[in-house]
């Protein structure tokens, strides 16, 4: 069996030491090598199929040029992917590599200690926060962190966050529906406890205490916080009695409002969208569909569809840059919260309707 050429074959047949072909190799090497020697070195390293071992070199410098990627939820959920995307992208624009982590077990932070990972992305979701030994680990130089969607960060943290504002999309949902002559809302949403639901919540109700005339109705979904945990648990997957379910609720609430032109329907899940379309093509034509949680709706079907975007791929790339800062020796914690943005195709004014 062919054994892998090493740096004292190299040093061998180019006649110098070791230590000069390591030099020759590491295009970051500050000691001064004549040009001849380095394109010698290197000559002689390709024609024996020389590579060097990032294995050996990481646990050498402590440096892997790797980022892991701390995500629990599954990759098939577009949310997620896209979040990850964000990050790939902003790595690669730093010269870093990613691998993704479906925990954050003792075994990340062995491998944060020898060099194999130089940081970690956590990727929150719902009320989930980073466990507190990857704080720890973060306060002490172990492994640099930034977290992404965990609810902001505490002034003393030890780490940089990256946020969404959720309430402002709330807000600004309303303040959109009110200005369209709006006068009824039909809330469809789930029983969950999640950090990001209460935030909407308690904004609407005070958003909606400002807007003159407009009332809201909820249209619960029945999903509950035990129904969320065994989605996850089966890769996402929402089961097809739950849209059954939600179809007849919604469409329920749609046939007891007095006027389809003045009613929408405001979903806080991107999952209860579809759904929401389809009752109002049946039953309620006329009556605007908006989403707290638009995902990636499909316009050219829906046209009508008014959504709040969050900047999924964005907030990859903004923690994959604050990364980068956190690796640096004079590293300052930062904190960045994105707003979401309401994309709508509808016209400003509806015709036959005056503006409020």
């Amino acid at each position: 069996m062919m054994t892998r050429p090493t740096l004292k074959d190299v040093a061998r047949r180019a006649s110098v030491s070791v230590s000069t072909v390591s030099y020759a190799l590491n295009d970051d090497s500050h000691v001064h090598l004549a040009p001849e020697t380095r394109a010698r070195v290197r000559r002689i390293a390709k024609e024996l199929g020389y590579t060097p071992n990032a294995m050996a070199r990481s646990l050498r410098t402590r440096s892997s040029r790797t980022a892991g990627v701390v995500l629990t939820k599954p990759l098939t959920n577009l949310r997620y992917a896209a979040i990850v995307q964000g990050i790939a992208n902003g790595l690669a624009t730093s010269g870093l590599r990613m691998t993704v982590l479906p925990d954050a077990t003792a075994g990340v932070l062995e491998d944060c200690r020898n060099g194999m990972i130089d940081g970690l992305i956590f990727v929150g979701h719902d009320d989930a926060v980073p466990p507190p030994a990857l704080v720890e680990a973060a306060a002490v130089g172990v492994a640099p962190l930034v977290t992404i969607d965990c609810g902001g960060r505490a002034a003393d943290a030890p780490h940089s966050a990256v946020d969404f504002d959720y309430a402002h999309g709330a807000r600004e949902m309303i303040t959109h529906l009110a200005g369209r002559d709006i006068r009824t809302i039909l809330h469809v949403r789930p029983e969950v406890s999640s950090r990001a639901e209460r935030d909407r919540q308690a904004t609407l109700m005070r958003a909606l205490g400002h807007a003159d005339g407009v009332t809201m109705r909820v249209v619960s979904t029945g999903m509950s916080d035990e129904d969320l945990a065994r989605t996850d648990a089966e890769d996402g997957a929402i089961a097809r009695g739950y849209l059954a379910s939600t179809l007849r609720s919604i469409t329920d609430a749609l046939l007891g409002v007095d006027d389809p032109d003045t009613t929408a329907v405001l979903c806080s899940w991107g999952a209860d969208v579809e759904t929401s379309l389809r009752a109002v093509s049946h039953v309620a034509p006329g009556t605007v569909v908006a989403a707290l949680a638009g995902s990636w709706p499909r316009t050219e079907i829906w046209p009508d569809l008014v959504y709040s975007r969050l900047p999924l791929e964005e907030a990859g790339r903004r923690a994959a840059a604050l990364l980068s800062s956190e690796l640096a020796p004079d590293r300052e914690h930062l904190s960045i919260v994105l707003p979401p943005a309401l994309d709508t195709r509808l016209p400003e004014t509806p015709p036959g309707r005056t503006p409020a």
